[in-house]
């Protein structure tokens, strides 16, 4: 009886659908490689200081974050505090990929095509308002020395 168990269940994987995978073991890097609906991202940043910014902002969403450092992948769900059509196990798969030296490229999917959409413009949104606040800074030390 046990046999039949074991064969009805690698039977039903191996016929199962992508998504069904998915829910059961999360977004994979070949995943995010070929959404058709992800979101790509381009900093002027190393990858790993990328990754490092990417962990930042996903912590600040209060996300619970995964990481393969060796193939630069993150994998984060638990978004429901701040994305409301989400339950706890939606996941989004980050994948960071070099370009040139100090370039990167984000590919950000998820199955919830809004969420990732949310979580790369938070990605942006964050690389924009260090560059403000320097450019803020730098504003303000100009005026103070005007004559």
């Amino acid at each position: 009886m046990r046999w039949v168990t074991v064969l009805a269940v690698i039977l039903l994987c191996g016929c199962s659908s992508t998504q069904v995978r998915q829910e059961f073991v999360g977004y994979s890097i070949n995943d995010v490689k070929n959404s058709t609906a992800k979101q790509v991202r381009n900093f002027d940043m190393s990858a790993s200081d990328c990754i490092a910014k990417i962990k930042d902002v996903l912590k600040d969403m209060k996300a619970v974050v995964r990481e393969d450092e060796k193939n630069q992948y993150i994998l984060a769900d638990n978004f429901q505090k701040v994305f409301r059509s989400t339950v706890d196990t939606t996941q989004v798969g980050i994948l960071v990929t070099s370009t040139d030296k100090g370039k990167c490229r984000v590919e950000i999917a998820s199955g919830n095509i809004d969420l990732a959409a949310y979580v790369a413009n938070e990605i942006s949104i964050k690389d924009r308002s260090k560059e403000r606040r320097s450019l803020n800074k730098v504003g303000r030390v100009k005026r103070f020395h005007k004559k």
